[in-house]
């Protein structure tokens, strides 16, 4: 059995991934941590318990984490997720609660719990990791892998021209994830827009499935408004369950390379942007496996499958 921590800003793409994770009979979820993000910590909580009570499968604890980035303003994604995150649902309390140890600590307690076994997928802002190493900087040695959804370092990004959210909202902390030594596997935004991409005719299937189908394509309401104004494109990006895929199936993976990257944090313009040296120019040591391509129909396979 696999032990997997999820570090998450839980919005509506967190949710389907969540969801994934928690319905795969082969890995255990040990733990649930959240950042804030995609929204202001507290509504990122409510959604991850909601999200565990929905699953209907078990229990793992979740806890409140980082309430902002490590310098900069909080900054969140109310305009593409909705004000609750979850395509404005109106979602009741769960009756789980979150757990009173802080989620920076919970870290660094699980991947001591699980030394050398513990999988971390990351799917928002990175603050939490980045903290947990600061604090105790011999994590490094104690976890397995990590999972992580951010960047847009071989395509324009989704914030800004050069930036994705997650690396956008605290590249402070992704520098010191990155610097830190952790083998990292990064899955960009732009493959969540390729494969993983739910147009009109899976929206049918999905509605069609079940209630967490249902439940998957509602509380992506409003990212679907979002991507018809921006792109005049149908239907809603999976860049969370794209990553969560990439975990829980790695061979789900048709290509990627290793390689040294790097984040821009002390230029405004370029802020947040994911830069991979692809072809070796700098001749710096590896610090990253990049996913460039997830193989075809196989992502939705997975998804429909674990959402039935």
């Amino acid at each position: 059995m696999r032990h997997f921590l999820i570090d998450t800003d839980t919005a509506s793409d967190d949710a389907v991934a969540l969801l994934m994770a928690l319905r795969a009979s082969h890995i255990q979820v040990e733990a649930i941590t959240t950042v804030a993000g995609n929204c202001p910590l507290p509504q990122c909580v409510k959604n991850a318990l909601i999200c565990v009570e929905k699953s209907d499968t078990y229990f793992p604890p979740v806890y409140a984490g980082m309430t902002k980035p490590l310098f900069r303003e909080r900054y969140y994604s109310h305009h593409i997720h909705g004000e609750d995150g979850m395509g404005d649902m109106a979602l009741p309390e769960p009756s789980l609660r979150v757990e009173k140890m802080h989620a920076v600590d919970a870290i660094i307690e699980f991947a001591t719990r699980f030394d050398g076994q513990l999988e971390i997928v990351t799917l928002g802002p990175l603050t939490n990791l980045a903290m947990a190493i600061l604090k105790e900087p011999e994590l490094v040695q104690k976890i397995k892998h990590v999972y992580v959804m951010g960047g847009a370092g071989l395509t324009p990004g989704n914030i800004t021209p050069l930036a994705e959210f997650n690396f956008y909202v605290d590249a402070e902390a992704v520098h010191l994830v990155l610097e830190s030594g952790l083998p990292l596997t990064v899955v960009g935004w732009e493959i969540g827009m390729g494969e993983a991409f739910i147009n009109q005719k899976d929206i049918v299937f999905l509605n069609e499935l079940s209630e967490l189908g249902r439940f998957s394509v509602r509380c992506n309401k409003t990212l679907m408004a979002f991507n018809a104004s921006r792109m005049n494109k149908i239907g809603f990006d999976l860049p969370d369950p794209t990553t969560m895929a990439v975990a829980l199936y790695p061979e789900i993976i048709d290509s990627s390379f290793e390689a040294h990257t790097w984040i821009e944090y002390k230029n405004d313009k370029s802020y947040g942007h994911f830069v991979i040296d692809s072809t070796q120019l700098t001749g710096l040591p590896v610090n990253a496996r990049i996913i460039t391509r997830i193989k075809s129909g196989m992502f939705k396979q997975k998804l429909y499958s674990l959402l039935s």
